[in-house]
């Protein structure tokens, strides 16, 4: 005759802690990724097919990678396309311009044209060729 032990080792494991160790984290990475505001420039760039017919004459400025800046195919300074541009835009309801840079081009010299147009309220199309 066979004597059966009833002492077994009942093999269970509890996901409550692995559950609550969980909703921890996300609610720590939902909470952290609210406070971080993000810093950039709202970019608007063109869709394919986009056409622009019926509008204004849009300006384009021509970055080059030496810091050359052609405005409307003439040579330019920061300081004068800045004044050339609000002069030019200053009677558009939603005044824009097209921003054309070539692959040399520094993220700095784009961004300071960037700002430029931020300050004034002007709408850029970025444009990489």
């Amino acid at each position: 005759m066979r004597i059966k032990t009833r002492n077994k080792v009942e093999v269970s494991f509890s996901m409550s802690g692995m559950t609550d160790i969980v909703f921890l984290l996300l609610l720590f990475f939902m909470i952290t990724s609210t406070m971080i505001a993000p810093n950039a420039l709202k970019l608007l760039l063109p869709q394919q097919g986009q056409s622009i017919a019926g509008q204004e004459i849009i300006p384009e400025v021509k970055l080059l990678g030496n810091g050359v800046i052609f405005l409307d195919g003439t040579t330019v300074n920061i300081e004068e396309m800045e004044n050339m541009l609000t002069k030019m835009l200053a009677g558009q309801k939603d005044p824009s311009f097209k921003l054309v840079t070539t692959q040399d081009v520094t993220l700095k010299e784009t961004v300071s044209i960037m700002n430029i147009a931020a300050k004034r309220n002007i709408k850029v199309v970025l444009i990489k060729e």
